[in-house]
């Protein structure tokens, strides 16, 4: 009997890590090596022009509307190995997810 890896159930979703407020892509999992470890086709966010709306305020301005940025993402042809630790800060998503916090 084939013993069933608790990440597989993961491929062809897209993982992105998450820092304190802003998420950086890292790219979409084509699959797993091992238990820790997934196979990820690495990604790029390249920003799309949004008008973002700055008030003054905080230290030098406040966004008043970041959630409305947009992101164009390109996906390499190569593949590497992302370790799925505790504490690794991964979040997963049916969707590509970038996001720059503009107020931090």
């Amino acid at each position: 009997m084939k013993e069933i890896n608790q990440l597989e159930h993961k491929i062809g979703m897209y993982v992105s890590r998450a820092g304190y407020s802003d998420v950086n892509i890292i790219g979409k999992i084509v699959g797993v090596k091992g238990k820790r470890t997934f196979l990820v086709k690495p990604m790029s966010a390249e920003k799309q022009i949004a008008k973002l709306d700055f008030i003054v305020g905080g230290f030098a301005g406040h966004c008043v509307n970041q959630h409305e940025q947009q992101w164009l993402f390109k996906e390499s042809d190569e593949i590497i190995e992302v370790k799925n630790l505790k504490n690794s800060r991964l979040v997963y998503s049916q969707k590509p997810y970038h996001y720059y916090d503009y107020n931090f």
